[in-house]
Order: structure tokens, then sequence, then C-alpha cells
């Protein structure tokens, strides 16, 4: 339980966020067919620049559609503000694996 409220309190500080919106709110959203079946509205990564943190999304929303910009993505998360700063890599990798949580799963 103590990993959902970790999860959902940190949502919930940046929930004007385009990305975090949508991990609270999945199925107001549109998904991307990743093929074989799979689709997704969200993949997350972190990347560690100028001795920060960043969460970010892979996927991006442009306010119809979903695109998967792949390792061109945190370049533009950073542009669009997408991003959650974190102190460590271990925080950072530990919230980009369990954002889902919030989901309940």
């Amino acid at each position: 339980m103590a990993e959902y409220d970790d999860v959902v309190r940190i949502l919930m500080a940046n929930a004007d966020k385009s990305f975090v919106k949508r991990i609270l709110q999945p199925n107001a959203y549109p998904t991307l067919d990743l093929g074989n079946g799979m689709k997704a509205t969200h993949k997350m990564a972190w990347t560690e620049a100028n001795g920060k943190y960043y969460v970010h999304p892979t996927i991006l929303y442009d306010g119809k559609a979903l695109k998967d910009w792949g390792d061109k993505a945190f370049d533009q998360a950073m542009k669009s503000g997408n991003v959650l700063e974190f102190k460590t890599p271990e925080e950072a990798d530990w919230f980009s694996k369990r954002y889902k949580a919030a989901w309940g799963d």
C-alpha cells in the first residue's frame, strides 16, 4: 500500500502535466498501436541530464494522437514540460517502473 500511496502522491503533485493526466485518466485518451496486438498509452523512461534525473514518457500526446518518440523522447518531453525531476537515479528508476501502481495493478 505504501508504494501505491507514494506513486499517487507524486502523480497528484504533478497532475497538471499532460502525460500525468493520461496516467490518471487512461481511458480518456487514445491508445497507440504497437503492433502484434499490443496497444499503449504510455511507455516511461528516465534520463540523467546535467546531474539531474528525469522521468519522462517516450509516447507523447499532441492533443489529437499519440506518437512514440523513441530515443528523441527526452528532448521532446523537456520542450513540452512532460518530465518529473528526481534527486537520485534510484528514485527515477523506481518511479519509471512503478507509475502504473496508480491503476491498482
